[in-house]
């Protein structure tokens, strides 16, 4: 397809404004189109509910084979417009939990959420193939089940796991995601799962907060419960949010930000030294919890740090550093 630059050479310069009008007009219409389709089939899909005085069909039964854009419309502007899509698709947390976990709360929480699925997704199908093929998959740092209710397209809920050692996270993932199998986990291997369970494990923003000794202690356990051949994706923080938390400290509305974000401004407070450790390879941790949570803090993986010590127990397959595709870091590994 030509670029933007040579089709503007194509058109002459005086039909450049008729051609911008043109576009617009165009991806307006487009919009349009899309969101009067998008409002035919939730009414369809209301209609199915309010039919049915009670709803037995797992989501996957519903919602097989949708794009990705309705997908995504419907957990946001669909369950705004229709209440009942709750009855067969994930609600949401308190604002005050999702904030809490990520910094951000609606659309735009869901949003990096989403990106991070369609990631996943795209990482499983390319070294396993065919994630409708997968017995199990397991989200192991679930909170409260951001991620792994956009799986339900893709799987009927019984293969979909999460786990957590947060009682709590897990008993509002029950609540408010009745279709997936929920467990919670003790902070310390080994979990109550069997050896070569899951084809798949991914695990967001979880060793992005581990020490290194307890980063290579769950390494260790997701190994043993990864079938032969099966992929572990994990993310954690770039080497920008190192000096991100430096800038957090220099805020004026620091002391008025949610406690979960604004902790990060007491992570990796000698800025310079820990940029030339990551440089060197070398694993990056900032302690921000004490007590029974010493492990929890700010983490930092770089490449070269997984290329010697995660191929220990796995295969390197990715090391995806780009923030267009996913908030933080992405290491793709299979057993």
């Amino acid at each position: 397809m030509p670029s933007t630059t040579v089709i503007k050479q194509m058109i002459p310069r005086p039909l450049l404004p008729i051609a911008r009008s043109a576009y617009t007009a165009t991806v307006a219409l487009y919009y349009s189109a899309r969101a009067f389709c998008y409002s035919v089939r939730l009414s369809l899909l209301q209609c199915t509910l309010l039919r049915e005085s009670k709803v037995d069909r797992v989501p996957y039964e519903l919602f097989s084979g949708t794009s990705d854009s309705f997908w995504f419309w419907l957990f946001t502007e669909g369950q705004r417009r229709a209440p009942l899509l709750k009855r067969v698709l994930p609600g949401m947390p308190d604002e005050d939990v999702q904030l809490m976990f990520t910094g951000n709360t609606g659309d735009a929480v869901l949003r990096e959420g989403f990106s991070a699925y369609k990631l996943f997704k795209e990482l499983c199908e390319r070294h396993i193939g065919p994630l409708a093929h997968c017995e199990h998959v397991l989200d192991f740092g679930c909170g409260w089940g951001r991620i792994i209710r956009f799986f339900l397209r893709d799987l009927d809920s019984v293969h979909l796991w999460g786990a957590d050692p947060v009682e709590g996270m897990i008993e509002l993932c029950k609540n408010t995601n009745p279709w997936c199998q929920f467990s919670t986990i003790k902070q310390n291997p080994p979990t109550q799962f069997e050896a070569n369970t899951f084809d798949v494990i991914y695990s967001f923003s979880v060793f992005s907060h581990l020490s290194e000794p307890m980063q290579l202690t769950w390494l260790a356990e997701l190994h043993r419960i990864l079938k032969p051949g099966g992929i572990l994706i994990a993310t954690t923080r770039d080497r920008q949010f190192i000096g991100w938390c430096a800038d957090m400290r220099s805020r004026a509305d620091l002391d008025t930000m949610h406690p979960g974000p604004r902790s990060s401004a007491a992570a990796f407070l000698d800025t310079m030294n820990v940029l030339a450790k990551y440089d060197g390879g070398e694993y990056c941790f900032s302690q921000l919890v004490h007590s029974d949570w010493s492990y929890w803090g700010e983490a930092a993986i770089p490449k070269d740090y997984v290329l010697k010590e995660w191929t220990r127990w796995f295969k390197f397959l990715e090391y995806i550093d780009d923030r267009d595709r996913c908030s933080q870091n992405v290491i793709a590994v299979r057993k």
